[in-house]
Protein backbone atom coordinates (compact mmCIF):
# COMPACT_ATOMS: atom_id res chain seq x y z
CA UNK A 1 0.00 0.00 0.00
CA UNK A 2 1.42 3.27 -0.80
CA UNK A 3 1.30 6.43 1.36
CA UNK A 4 -0.70 8.51 -0.73
CA UNK A 5 -3.46 5.20 -0.72
CA UNK A 6 -2.40 5.20 3.65
CA UNK A 7 -3.46 8.53 3.73
CA UNK A 8 -6.44 8.33 1.89
CA UNK A 9 -7.81 5.57 4.09
CA UNK A 10 -6.70 7.61 7.50
CA UNK A 11 -9.13 10.36 6.23
CA UNK A 12 -11.81 8.19 5.20
CA UNK A 13 -12.11 6.55 8.56
CA UNK A 14 -11.62 10.05 10.41
CA UNK A 15 -14.54 11.05 8.63
CA UNK A 16 -16.57 7.66 9.20
CA UNK A 17 -15.59 8.23 13.38
CA UNK A 18 -16.61 12.21 12.93
CA UNK A 19 -20.03 11.52 11.26
CA UNK A 20 -20.36 8.57 14.57
CA UNK A 21 -19.45 10.92 17.08
CA UNK A 22 -22.08 13.73 15.55
CA UNK A 23 -24.52 11.59 15.42
CA UNK A 24 -24.20 10.10 18.81
CA UNK A 25 -23.09 14.08 20.51
CA UNK A 26 -20.46 12.05 22.38
CA UNK A 27 -19.61 14.96 24.64
CA UNK A 28 -16.20 14.63 26.68
CA UNK A 29 -15.13 15.45 30.52
CA UNK A 30 -12.15 17.32 31.39
CA UNK A 31 -10.36 14.13 32.68
CA UNK A 32 -10.95 13.31 29.32
CA UNK A 33 -9.22 15.77 27.55
CA UNK A 34 -6.20 15.47 29.68
CA UNK A 35 -6.15 11.72 29.07
CA UNK A 36 -6.69 12.32 25.60
CA UNK A 37 -4.02 15.18 25.13
CA UNK A 38 -1.56 13.40 27.42
CA UNK A 39 -1.87 16.82 29.87
CA UNK A 40 -2.57 17.84 33.64
CA UNK A 41 -5.72 19.20 34.52
CA UNK A 42 -3.96 22.53 34.70
CA UNK A 43 -1.94 22.30 31.46
CA UNK A 44 -5.80 21.59 29.94
CA UNK A 45 -7.00 24.69 31.59
CA UNK A 46 -4.30 27.02 30.54
CA UNK A 47 -4.63 25.57 26.94
CA UNK A 48 -8.50 26.60 27.36
CA UNK A 49 -7.57 29.64 28.12
CA UNK A 50 -4.98 30.31 25.41
CA UNK A 51 -7.37 29.37 22.91
CA UNK A 52 -5.16 26.09 21.80
CA UNK A 53 -8.27 23.62 22.11
CA UNK A 54 -11.54 24.00 21.47
CA UNK A 55 -13.71 25.62 23.84
CA UNK A 56 -15.93 23.49 26.31
CA UNK A 57 -19.46 23.96 26.22
CA UNK A 58 -21.28 25.16 28.85
CA UNK A 59 -21.46 22.02 30.68
CA UNK A 60 -17.97 21.89 31.35
CA UNK A 61 -18.05 19.38 27.96
CA UNK A 62 -16.02 18.78 24.97
CA UNK A 63 -18.40 17.58 21.78
CA UNK A 64 -16.38 14.49 20.66
CA UNK A 65 -16.90 15.73 16.60
CA UNK A 66 -15.16 19.23 17.88
CA UNK A 67 -12.35 17.20 19.27
CA UNK A 68 -11.62 15.44 16.37
CA UNK A 69 -12.30 18.46 13.63
CA UNK A 70 -9.15 20.13 15.72
CA UNK A 71 -6.84 16.95 15.82
CA UNK A 72 -7.33 16.33 12.48
CA UNK A 73 -6.55 20.34 11.71
CA UNK A 74 -3.36 20.36 13.62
Amino acid sequence: MTDAAIATRIDQLTSAVLLMARTAGTRLSRADMCERMGVCRKTLTAHVRAKKVPTPGTDGKWLLSEVIEWEAMR
